[in-house]
């Protein structure tokens, strides 16, 4: 797999993230669970950043 193609999975992982987030604060959902979900999206992907030697900008 290609360099660019490890950052550009990565970067995807944390919009997830994001959207997980933000999807938690804006609708009925409970805060909580979208918290940790979004933590738990940013962790993996920094860990998959480490393991595939990629750095996060």
């Amino acid at each position: 797999m290609s360099r660019n193609a490890k950052i550009a999975y990565v970067s995807l992982i944390g919009l997830v993230g994001l959207i997980v987030l933000l999807v938690g604060i804006f609708t009925p959902l409970s805060f909580g669970i979208g918290l940790i979900i979004a933590i738990a999206c940013w962790v993996g992907s920094g860990i998959l950043a480490k393991y595939w030697e990629v750095n996060k900008k």
